[in-house]
């Protein structure tokens, strides 16, 4: 068995895995559950502390959710899971306005639809 891991595992798992969350990102059209399962799973190898882990999540996030945390009136929060929260919050309240907007464009052009 440790001949095969040294051939075929990772020679450096925590390396990889923070190599993996250094490169990860949340990508256009992705909503963040994908990104926070990925990013939960990278860094609960690592045992980083709150302020590292607070500052790779937030650097990654798409500014769809940056703008809205970095414009909070009582400031950005304080702590990972703060933070982690509020992102999830945010990224809701956008895709459930992208629904609303997707419903009106439909509305829009039954109605124009009609009126030919």
């Amino acid at each position: 068995m440790d001949e095969l891991h040294r051939y075929f595992g990772l020679s450096d798992p925590i390396g990889e895995a923070a190599n993996m969350l250094d490169n990860l990102r949340m990508k256009p059209g992705n909503k963040i559950s994908t990104y926070n399962v990925d990013f939960m799973r990278y860094a609960s190898q690592l045992g980083w502390g709150n302020s590292v882990l607070y500052h790779h999540y937030y650097q990654r996030l798409p500014n769809q959710i940056q703008d809205p945390i970095s414009t909070q009136e009582q400031g950005k929060p304080t702590s990972f899971q703060d933070m982690y929260a509020l992102a999830m919050t945010i990224d809701h309240r956008y895709w459930e306005r992208d629904r609303e907007r997707h419903h009106a464009r439909q509305v829009e052009k039954e109605a124009l639809k009609s009126h030919s």
